[in-house]
């Protein structure tokens, strides 16, 4: 596990001493993702450097690696799980490999595979290679964007990097907003690749590779989840006798490496299978490790604790009490994500990677089980709103202008049923493609308007409705899981993960992300991915057996913490010098809005018919998120 960073400059502008000097810090800004080792190669055209957290091969495994006759090299930050199966069939293809390492087995792959190699992998990555030979440059990502690569290309000059941070060590990169992607944060927390909030500084697609050459720049895509697969499982004991070994076998790769193994459990069902699998395979006692806040809606420290004792793991509970806000976490989850990031839930995931680094360079967790299987309570929403649409526009129309009504009543203030079902009737009289984006909305089309008192912005979202040809035949519940699958997990719940583990010198891997589990789950009816209202219903079949009952009876909460009551002192002190005394834009939102913003993010201790807990506390957090990113890395509008 590593960070890359590297310039390639096909147009001979930048002196070799002075792109030397600028990788390396680029990579000194990388440090925390590969603390054990570091590695710098240049050539003509090109500078490339990594840090390493070794954990394959830890004595042979530095990088840049080369091959046989030393004109392909390569960068390489992630785990591939099959590298050894792979590493045998380049040995009988005749290959001399003088490491151990997975790194090694890549750049041989593309000797004898070009980028086909990519429909091998069975792992989490992010790459560079570098064809000196030919003057072509290899640059990939994995299928769902479990390991980063941002890029920035001017002038036939391409600077990539594991993190934004290090490509703006390029004092000549400019720190402006992006204007386009600005409405994407407001109305739904995330940005979808290639954008980013930087103007000209692109995320790669999860799933996609770019070729340089002396024709330039062509971006192509290796992946694309296609949901109309027709070999459906016709039983559930078909199904489970399929995906069930495939799930063992997910665990037992992704515990490759000459380091211990821990596991992160929060006693839902996701992270309880992981752990489950993982010690059953485990003739020693793992470590699990749970984060645990004073108050929160649901507590599922207890079941963790079940689950740990039920398979006698050394289990480890990292305790927070309320009002333990410090400012600088704040600041590290901008430093090290590079942007303003929403999910609050970065904080407990902050406390938990620091906690297992203590242990161990590696841990499982359960991320993807929900897009994989279906668990998502949103999944149901969706398709409740789609029977909804059902009643007909002129009777949905009636009802929300008497929603609406109600809303101002003072009888229903305290009653959060009535904007609940405002906001269902509104979702349900959207156009069908803007109706994922309002049910994962956090600022309100309206709301972004007065904030936004622009020409220039846009309503539409296109990244975001974008589906691949044919998904008109998907089902209903396949469409919001690719939805989430392609936005959510890559451009949110991945980035939180990877940003906080390797913050900490964590390496953290996915199980349910196997490109073979993943095939597999695509032949499951939505019967055995949503049934009776249950989600995940095939992995409750399998995992039932193997897990306590109370994981399976307790609603689903995630990640989350109590943010709003989170806000101590520290937490006002700098929403007030963010928001008013310090703003780094102070004539970009209106003064009223942002008002608003506060007093409702620092006063709403209960939901209303007008305003939820969660939403008043998140809309305070991603505008000081976004001013915070603004004042730190001095982002001009």
């Amino acid at each position: 596990m590593c960070g890359i960073c590297g310039i390639i400059d096909q147009s001979k502008s930048l002196p070799l001493e002075a792109r030397k000097e600028l990788v390396i810090a680029m990579n000194k800004r990388l440090v925390h993702r590969g603390p054990d080792a570091e590695g710098i190669y240049s050539d003509k055209k090109f500078t490339i450097a990594m840090r390493r957290l070794s954990i394959v091969d830890t004595e042979g495994g530095n990088q840049p690696i080369f091959n046989e006759t030393k004109d392909i090299c390569i960068v390489f930050n992630g785990e591939i799980y099959n590298f050894e199966e792979l590493r045998n069939r380049l040995i009988e293809n005749g290959h001399t490999l003088k490491t151990s390492t997975d790194t090694e087995v890549l750049v041989h792959l593309y000797e004898d595979y070009g980028t086909d190699m990519l429909l091998m992998l069975k792992g989490m990555f992010a790459f560079c290679i570098c064809d000196i030979k030919k003057g072509i440059y290899f640059i990939a990502r994995d299928r769902f964007g479990e390991k980063p690569l941002y890029y920035h290309y001017k002038n036939r000059i391409f600077s990539f990097s594991s993190e934004v941070k290090s490509i703006l060590e390029n004092k000549n990169i400019e720190r402006k907003l992006n204007h386009e992607a600005l409405p994407y944060y407001l109305r739904t927390s995330l940005v979808p690749d290639p954008m980013t909030l930087f103007q000209n500084i692109h995320g790669l697609n999860a799933g996609q590779f770019i070729l340089i050459s002396d024709s330039g720049l062509e971006i192509n895509s290796y992946f694309k989840p296609d949901f109309s697969v027709k070999n459906k499982f016709k039983t559930q004991e078909e199904a489970i006798e399929c995906i069930e070994p495939l799930l063992e076998k997910s665990v037992q790769r992704q515990t490759i490496g000459d380091v211990p193994i821990g596991a992160f459990l929060s006693g839902g069902i996701d992270s309880s299978s992981i752990v489950a699998l993982l010690q059953r395979q485990s003739s020693e006692p793992i470590k699990t490790f749970n984060v645990k806040f004073e108050d929160q809606a649901y507590d599922e420290s207890r079941i963790a604790k079940k689950v740990a004792q039920y398979y006698g793991t050394d289990h480890h509970e990292i305790f927070v009490p309320n009002l333990d806000f410090d400012e600088d976490i704040f600041w590290n989850i901008i430093d090290h994500i590079g942007l303003p990031f929403r999910d609050s839930s970065a904080i407990p995931t902050h406390l938990i990677s620091k906690e297992i680094s203590k242990y161990t360079k590696v841990a499982l967790s359960g991320d993807g089980g929900d897009e994989v299987f279906g668990g998502y309570d949103l999944y149901q929403w969706y398709q409740k709103i789609l029977r909804v649409r059902k009643v007909g526009r002129p009777i949905l129309q009636l009802a929300n202008t008497f929603v609406s009504a109600a809303q101002s009543l003072p009888i229903t203030d305290q009653l959060s049923i009535i904007r609940k079902l405002k906001r269902g009737l509104d979702t349900s009289l959207m156009h069908l493609e803007d109706i994922p984006i309002a049910l994962n909305e956090m600022f309100s089309g309206n709301q972004i308007q007065k904030l936004l008192n622009h020409s220039r912005y846009s309503s539409e979202y296109p990244l975001l409705k974008k589906y691949p040809e044919g998904s008109q035949h998907w089902s209903d519940l396949r469409m919001i899981m690719y939805y989430r699958l392609k936005n959510t997990l890559a451009s949110n719940m991945l980035i939180k993960v990877d940003r906080m583990s390797m913050a900490n010198s964590l390496e953290v891997r996915a199980p349910f992300l196997d490109p073979d589990l993943f095939d597999a789950s695509l032949r499951l009816p939505d019967e055995m991915l949503l049934n009776n209202g249950q989600g995940k219903y095939i992995l409750r079949k399998i995992m039932a057996k193997f897990l306590p009952r109370e994981v399976f009876d307790h609603p689903k909460t995630g990640f989350n913490i109590p943010l709003y009551k989170y806000q101590n002192e520290n937490f006002k002190r700098l929403a007030v010098s963010l928001l008013f005394e310090d703003n780094p834009w102070p004539d970009f939102f209106p003064q009223k809005e942002l008002e608003k913003i506060y007093h409702l993010g620092m006063n709403t201790k209960k939901d209303t018919a007008k305003h939820s807990v969660f939403q008043s506390a998140h809309h305070l957090w991603m505008i000081m998120q976004l001013l915070g990113w603004a004042k730190r890395f001095n982002v001009q509008t």
